[in-house]
């Protein structure tokens, strides 16, 4: 009887001792599984993370696509803005060229004039006569 007891009290103690085991395995389970869960959010959000940085870099990328082509724009127009810087001054250099051949046609011409009006007060006076035989004849 004695051994009876002894087994029957074995086998509550072993019974408990499962029922231990059961529910710390349990506990464990859920505790696995909530650690999952949260794994999985925490997953889930950085597949999200992941996703805006790409996009923000293919963003980016093309804000540097065109700002190269704004760059190359910009040297361009740098470029032709010297062209043209160049060629007013030619054109200021020709300006300042024919301003100075036209005074010194200028002067010339008043010059010419000065001497014909001199020439004729003189060869009037003196060839009034020729010219009057000169247009006898050509006429």
């Amino acid at each position: 009887m004695l051994l009876r007891g002894m087994v029957r009290m074995n086998m509550a103690r072993r019974l408990n001792a499962y029922r231990v085991l059961s529910l710390a395995l349990c506990s464990l389970v859920l505790v696995g599984w909530g650690a999952f869960a949260d794994l999985r959010a925490e997953l889930a959000q950085l597949k999200a993370s992941q996703d805006q940085l790409l996009a923000e870099r293919t963003q980016q990328q093309e804000a540097v696509g065109d700002l190269s082509q704004l760059q190359a724009k910009l040297v361009s127009a740098r470029e032709e803005l010297a062209a043209l810087a160049d060629r007013r001054e030619q054109a200021a250099a020709q300006v300042a060229a024919v301003q100075q051949d036209r005074t010194e046609l200028t002067k010339w011409l008043e010059g010419r004039r000065a001497k014909g009006l001199q020439k004729g007060s003189i060869s009037g006076s003196l060839g009034s006569d020729r010219g009057s035989r000169a247009d006898s004849i050509h006429q």
